[in-house]
C-alpha cells in the first residue's frame, strides 16, 4: 500500500486533516457523553459497585486488543474501511447498552464498544500522522486533539441532561447517532493508504512499540498523573470541604486550549526540550498547590497549571514519537502510545487508591502525584538531555 506523503508545502489544514479532526470529535464525544451516565444506568439495574468496575475494565482490555491488532489489520484492509467498521461497532454497542440487563450482556456491549473505539482512535491518529507535515507535527497533533478536550467538557453535560430530561433510551440513541454521523462524515475522507513495512513482513501484535519505547514510557507516566486528577480530585475536595471539582475541570480546559494552541508551534520550531520540561514543572506545581488549597483562588491557579501541563504533554509526546519513527510503523506507534496511557491510568488509579487507603486520606494522593511528576521530569532529563542530547527526526519518504 502506498502512503500519501506529508504536504511538501507544509500545509497543515488540508481537506483530509480537517475531516480527521472533526471525525475525532464524533469518536470522543460518544465516549465522553457516557462517562457520568453509564455507571448510573448500570446501578439502576441492580449491578454492584464491584460488577460496575469489572464491566468498565472490559473496555480498556478490548481497546488495547484492537490497538495491538491495528498494525496487522491495515495490511489487509484499507484504513478507511477499518475506521468505518469501528464506527459501526461503536454505534451498535452503545445501542446495545439499553438491552444489557445482566452483567454478562453489559460486559459484552462494553467489550465491543472498546474494540470499535480502540480501532478508530488509533487509526485516525495514525492516518493524521501520515498527512501532517513533519515540520508541523506537534502543532497538527495538538489541533487534532483540541476538539477532544472540548468534548470532555461538553460530553458529560450533554449526557446528564439527556438522562435527566429524556431518559436512558434517548441517551443511548443520541450517542449512537454521534458514531453514525462520524460514519457519514468519513465519506468526505480520501482513500489514504498507510505504507507497508519495508521488509514486506507482517508485523506482530504490538502492545508497546520498541521504536517508541521511551515516548511510550513517558505516556505511561502521564496516564498515572492524569488518574490522580480525574479519579481522586472530587473525593479529595469533598474531604477538605471545597465544593469546586466541577470548576476545577472547567477552568483546566482554559489551560488545555492555550497549551494546544501554543505548545505545538513551539515544539515544531525549537524542539520538545523547550516544551516538555516546563509542562512537567506546571504539573508538579499544580499538585503541590492542590495539597495546599484552602480557597477557590488557589484551586483556580492549580487548574490552569494542570491544564497547561496535560494539554502540552499529550500532543507533544505523540509528536515526539511520530517524528522519530518511520511512516511504516506509525500505526504501531499510535497503538503503543494509547496503550501506555490506558495502562498508566489503570495503574495510577490502583496505586493512588492504595496510598489513600494506607494514609486514610486522599491528601496523600497528591503528595504521591508530586513524586510521580518529579520522577517523570528526572527520567525525561536524564534520557533526552544527558543521554541523547541530539534531536532525532525521521522524515517521510
Amino acid at each position: 500500500m502506498n502512503a500519501i506523503p506529508p504536504a511538501a508545502s507544509g500545509t497543515l489544514w488540508t481537506l483530509p486533516f480537517k475531516v480527521l479532526t472533526v471525525l475525532n470529535v464524533f469518536i470522543f464525544l460518544g465516549f465522553d457523553t457516557l462517562l457520568p451516565t453509564l455507571t448510573l444506568y448500570l446501578e439502576s439495574h441492580g449491578h454492584s459497585r464491584d460488577a460496575i468496575g469489572q464491566i468498565f475494565s472490559v473496555f480498556i482490555v478490548s481497546a488495547i486488543l484492537a490497538r495491538s491488532l491495528a498494525p496487522r489489520l491495515v495490511l489487509s484492509f484499507r484504513p478507511i474501511v477499518l475506521i468505518r467498521f469501528g464506527l459501526i461497532i461503536c454505534a451498535l454497542a452503545v445501542a446495545g447498552y439499553y438491552l444489557a440487563l445482566t452483567a454478562a450482556s453489559a460486559s459484552l456491549a462494553r467489550f465491543f464498544h472498546g474494540l470499535g473505539f480502540g480501532l478508530t482512535s488509533t487509526l485516525v491518529t495514525a492516518v493524521a500522522a501520515q498527512i501532517i507535515p513533519v515540520n508541523r507535527m506537534a502543532q497538527g497533533i495538538g489541533f487534532l486533539g483540541l476538539g477532544v478536550i472540548l468534548t470532555l467538557s461538553v460530553g458529560p453535560y450533554v449526557g446528564v441532561w439527556l438522562m435527566e430530561n429524556m431518559g436512558f433510551l434517548a441517551l443511548f440513541l443520541t450517542v449512537s447517532s454521534f458514531y453514525v454521523l462520524g460514519l457519514i462524515w468519513t465519506l468526505a475522507l480520501p482513500d489514504i493508504r498507510l505504507p507497508a513495512p519495508l521488509d514486506g513482513r507482517k508485523p506482530k501484535m504490538v502492545f508497546i512499540s520498541q521504536a517508541a519505547l521511551v515516548p511510550s514510557a513517558l505516556m505511561f507516566l502521564t496516564g498515572i498523573a492524569v488518574s490522580a486528577g480525574v479519579v481522586y480530585l472530587a473525593l479529595y475536595l469533598k474531604e477538605i470541604n471545597l465544593p469546586y471539582a466541577g470548576q476545577f475541570f472547567g477552568c483546566s480546559t482554559i489551560g488545555i486550549i492555550l497549551a494546544r494552541i501554543f505548545a505545538g508551534p513551539l515544539q515544531d520550531r525549537f524542539g520538545h526540550r523547550v516544551v516538555i520540561p516546563p509542562a512537567l514543572g506546571c504539573m508538579f506545581a499544580s499538585v503541590l498547590i492542590i495539597t495546599r488549597s484552602d480557597s477557590f483562588s488557589l484551586l483556580f491557579l492549580a487548574s490552569i497549571l494542570w491544564g497547561l501541563s496535560t494539554g502540552s504533554l499529550f500532543p507533544c509526546l505523540q509528536a515526539l514519537a511520530f517524528s522519530s519513527t518511520p511512516p511504516q510503523i506509525r500505526t504501531a506507534v499510535a497503538a503503543s502510545l494509547f496503550n501506555s496511557l490506558d495502562v498508566g491510568f489503570g495503574v495510577g488509579s490502583v496505586v493512588f487508591g492504595l496510598v489513600a487507603e494506607m494514609a486514610n486520606s486522599y491528601h496523600a494522593v497528591y503528595w504521591a502525584a508530586a513524586a510521580n511528576a518529579l520522577f517523570f521530569l528526572s527520567f525525561y532529563l536524564v534520557y533526552y538531555i544527558l543521554a541523547n542530547p541530539k534531536e532525532k527526526t525521521v522524515n517521510a519518504p
